[in-house]
């Protein structure tokens, strides 16, 4: 089979990064289960490993349009964004449907230049009543980052979750919970294919608070 060689296309995008990354979810959540959950890269810095990145859970946009996810403050993330709030995040978007040109494309989105905002006290209720009982029963009795005996933690996963159900009551959120959105400098997105050459289109955020948009080189 001759090989061929082509452009990808990042076509009529909007004036805003987050019109752009919400309509790059929605074509990803076509077809898929109610609920289904997303992905992110995050990479922070770390006193003792320089950068440490982790995939984490993408719960959404803040209500002032910022992307956050939930962790616990004695995490090696939260300790890091505590002392360091520069971070960078990046999305993989496989196998999005590209109507312009009817082709299967792969995408990467980055926030560049992040920086990580704690969410208010206020607003952390409302989030932990959406949470599952596995990870409300992990934020009670799982340690994070020590070394543990299977047998002695299944145990007192066990009796938590025993006494919960015995005591009908709603699990009470604990006081590590927390959440944090990033406040990116730039947007990047990038659009690829197969036997295509990636196209890439970056959001700068401007000192006045405004974007400047531009096809930028792969």
């Amino acid at each position: 089979m001759a090989q061929t060689s082509s452009l990808a296309k990042i076509i009529d995008p909007p004036i805003d990064p987050v019109q752009m990354f919400k309509h790059l979810l929605e074509t990803v959540d076509q077809g898929k289960p109610e609920g289904s959950f997303k992905e992110m890269n995050l990479a922070t810095i770390d006193d003792e490993f320089g950068v440490l990145n982790r995939t984490v859970v993408y719960r959404g946009l803040s209500s002032d349009n910022y992307v956050f996810y939930i962790t616990h403050r004695y995490t090696r993330n939260c300790k890091n964004l505590q002392a360091n709030p520069k971070a960078s995040i990046t999305f993989y978007l496989p196998l999005v449907k590209d109507d312009a040109d009817g082709k299967d494309t792969t995408w990467q989105v980055r926030l560049i230049g992040a920086t990580a905002v704690e969410l208010p006290e206020s607003e952390m209720d409302a989030l932990w009543d959406k949470e599952d009982l596995p990870a409300k029963i992990r934020g009670h009795v799982f340690p994070c980052g020590e070394p543990v005996d299977y047998d002695q933690l299944k145990l007192k996963h066990d009796t938590f979750l025993r006494e919960h159900l015995t005591s009908g009551k709603p699990i009470e959120r604990p006081a590590s919970y927390t959440g944090w959105k990033f406040q990116p400098q730039r947007w990047d997105f990038l659009k690829v294919g197969q036997g295509l050459i990636a196209d890439r289109f970056q959001y700068r955020l401007q000192s006045n608070g405004k974007w400047e948009s531009m096809h930028v080189s792969t």
